[in-house]
């Protein structure tokens, strides 16, 4: 999948807000989620892959989840 921001229906950024969300995922989130296996991240090709430990990730997510709705 592209490594480009993903709006929801009817979301807008404008370029400055634009600017921000797309040097925070090049540069820190998505290097961290590679760092720890969870995806591969090629920047050059600005793709995501699902990483070795891509399973772990939806788990804890998961649980996130419902931690939030108690």
């Amino acid at each position: 999948m592209s490594a480009d921001p993903i709006l929801r229906k009817g979301e807008t950024l404008n370029s400055g807000e634009y600017l921000t969300i797309c040097y925070e995922l090049h540069h820190v989130l998505l290097p961290e989620l590679s760092d720890e296996g969870f995806i591969e991240f090629d920047r050059f090709e600005d793709k995501v892959r699902r990483g070795m430990k891509f399973d772990e990730v939806r788990r804890f997510l998961e649980q996130i989840d419902d931690d939030h709705d108690e």
